[in-house]
Parts: structure tokens; C-alpha cells; sequence
């Protein structure tokens, strides 16, 4: 059942953006900012064309997680702008985001995931993030350079979008680089 509140808590402000939950609200924007082939085939779990109905479903499975995962909005003039999160909290502790196509090469996604992995650090006991880029998205593997992540080696994903398995480059960022990277 879609809820029209949020589904969590956490509320982080940078300089241009907010990163915040994510409600029915957001349906529209999100929608058609993760329907581009362009965004969605870069993204592992994401189909193409992506529809309210997946936006919908989304959603609800957010509020059914049961604190597993943390997806939250990158949110520009309080207007959805894309996507960052946490996954598999517990255990593997993943890292993933994305902007729509009109957001990028502006500093968001690096702005967005210094203070989002940030606020994981402090607060979740992991010593270590994942991530990871498919092997054709040089862009998103320049963020994560930035962010400290470093290269671990490859491995093959699912694109749900794509309708096939891919080239991933795997990265790990640790609780002591990220620290030692902050001013």
C-alpha cells in the first residue's frame, strides 16, 4: 500500500542540495528522471522504461525494508533530481546513486555522496563501503574516485535495463580513507 509520507528519517544538507526521504510526492519527478536509458542503463536494478508503476513499487518495498537499506533523494529547489543510498546495511553495505541526465557534470553527485557517506560512517558500524560502476561509465567511476573509493577488481551484474549481464568495476571505500580524506 503506497503511503503519501516519508519513509525515513535521516535529512542531510549540503551547500545546493538536500538528500532526504523519498514520498508519493516525489512520483512525477522520479519518474521521469530515471527513465532515460542513458540513467537507467547504469543502474543495476532499474527497468527501462521505468513507469509509475515501478516509482509505486519502489516506494512501498522502501517503507517494507525494515531499516535494510537507506535510499534517499538527492533533491535540488526540493524538486527530486535523483537518487542515493545504502543497501544491504547489515552486511555487505553497498553504495549506489544516480542523477537525471540534465544534472550531470555540475558537482551533485560528488557534493551528495561526500555528505551522504559521511553520515554513514557516523552512523553505521561498518568499516568498509562498496560500490561500483559498470565497466562503460567512466563518469560515475571519476565520482567515486573522488569520494576515495578505490578499484578492487571486476565482475559481472545484471542490467535490468539493459536485459543483460555487464562488466562491473568494483570499488571499496574504508572507514580510515574516507576519514583521512576529509579536511
Amino acid at each position: 500500500m503506497l503511503q503519501a509520507t516519508a519513509f525515513a528519517e535521516p535529512h542531510i544538507e549540503t551547500s545546493r542540495l538536500v538528500l532526504r526521504p523519498a514520498s508519493s510526492d516525489d512520483i512525477d519527478a522520479l519518474v521521469e528522471e530515471i527513465s532515460d536509458i542513458a540513467v537507467a542503463g547504469m543502474l543495476a536494478r532499474v527497468p527501462c522504461p521505468y513507469r509509475r508503476r515501478d516509482a509505486e513499487a519502489f516506494l512501498d518495498s522502501v517503507a517494507a525494508c525494515g531499516g535494510r537499506d537507506l535510499p534517499l533523494t538527492i533533491a535540488l529547489d526540493d524538486r527530486l533530481i535523483g537518487g542515493i543510498g545504502l543497501s544491504d546495511i547489515r552486511r555487505d553495505c553497498e553504495f549506489g546513486y544516480w542523477l537525471g541526465q540534465a544534472h550531470w557534470g555540475r558537482g551533485y553527485a560528488t557534493e551528495a555522496g561526500r555528505a551522504f557517506l559521511a553520515y554513514a560512517f557516523d552512523t553505521y558500524d561498518t568499516d568498509a563501503i562498496k560500490s561500483g560502476v559498470f565497466f562503460d561509465n567512466p563518469a560515475s567511476l571519476k565520482v567515486q574516485g573522488k569520494l576515495g573509493f578505490e578499484q578492487t577488481g571486476t565482475s559481472m551484474r545484471h542490467s535490468l535495463a539493459r536485459g543483460r549481464t555487464v562488466e562491473h568495476i568494483d570499488t571499496v571505500l574504508t572507514r580510515a580513507r574516507f576519514e583521512s580524506l576529509q579536511p
